[in-house]
């Protein structure tokens, strides 16, 4: 089974990988439970932290990830098409990441591999392992997921992250404050899954507003990369949010301030001492997460996992 989108799994899912990724985090794994297998890195968007966490993650497990070049360093990049570089790469290894700019391209990919394939990131659409990591370390910060308040805040129209976790917090009852210009609202089909799932949640454009309020703040930069028109990209980023200290003395004290990385200029670096600043703690949970989920998906016998409690 891939993993393509959040929405393929479970709350119980959820939580028993967030329990075996809290037993990883504490050095409690098999250090060779994955020896042998081979994970195939397909990158065809720059990546730093999900690319560089999965391969720690199977070398932690005791297994081996394969040094993919970038894109124009693969056949594709003579003219052969996606369908065939997948069928052929899926006999070389145990399980593919992916990452394209395309929407469709993950779930093409899917048809044609004869392993798994986890979603890296797939266009504007969804980032499911981000959404794993973000809701694991809420729940490591804040103690608890549900009852909290948080803020999903900027370019929630083309951050395929803010997609799935909207979708990933969905399973919650936690109240959503959907911060952002107008013209970077989220997608309707987004909110649709939220109202059909009872979600409560608001938009506004006003940060100050709600800002007092807020357990949870998750920003993200806005994706100048996927805006075609210039002038549009330099007005949307001359009044676009930014974290501040001084803006933080008007937020609860205990507020955790989350950020997918890569930050522009949406959180002062003056907040990375304050003790609400927990993205780089946020990004070093992606490993245990990784890993849990890698496990999970590679290996049925891993020890002291039982059955019922498995995922794939």
């Amino acid at each position: 089974m891939s993993l393509l989108r959040i929405n393929q799994l479970s709350k119980a899912d959820m939580t028993a990988l967030f329990a075996q990724a809290h037993e990883i985090e504490q050095g409690n794994y098999n250090r060779e439970a994955l020896r042998g297998k081979i994970l195939i890195p397909m990158f065809f968007e720059p990546s730093t932290r999900t690319r560089l966490s999965f391969e720690t993650a199977i070398l932690r497990l005791g297994g081996q990830a394969l040094p993919v070049p970038e894109t124009n360093g693969l056949a594709i990049s003579k003219g052969e098409s996606l369908q065939d570089t997948i069928k052929v790469v899926s006999s070389f290894g145990d399980i593919i990441v992916m990452r394209h700019p395309t929407e469709t391209a993950l779930d093409l990919a899917a048809e044609c591999a004869t392993v798994p394939i986890i979603n890296g990131g797939n266009g504007c659409d969804e980032h499911p392992t981000q959404t794993l990591l973000d809701l694991y370390t809420i729940q490591k910060e804040k103690g608890r997921i549900e009852g909290l308040h948080i803020g999903l805040i900027g370019d929630l129209k083309h951050a395929r992250v803010m997609h799935s976790l909207a979708k990933g917090l969905a399973f919650y009852d936690v109240r959503l404050s959907l911060v952002s210009p107008p013209e970077l609202s989220l997608p309707d089909d987004v909110r649709d899954v939220l109202r059909q799932r009872g979600s409560m949640f608001e938009e506004t454009a006003d940060l100050q507003s709600i800002l007092g309020e807020l357990d949870v703040i998750y920003m993200v930069m806005l994706q100048h990369h996927r805006i075609s028109d210039p002038q549009t990209v330099q007005r949307l980023q001359q009044e676009y949010y930014c974290i501040t200290p001084e803006l933080l003395q008007t937020a609860k004290p205990d507020v955790i301030v989350l950020h997918p990385l890569v930050r522009r200029d949406e959180v002062s670096p003056e907040v990375d001492v304050l003790p609400n600043a927990a993205y780089f703690r946020q990004a070093r949970n992606g490993v245990f997460v990784r890993m849990a989920l890698l496990e999970q998906m590679l290996n049925h016998d891993f020890p002291g996992q039982k059955e019922k409690n498995r995922v794939f």
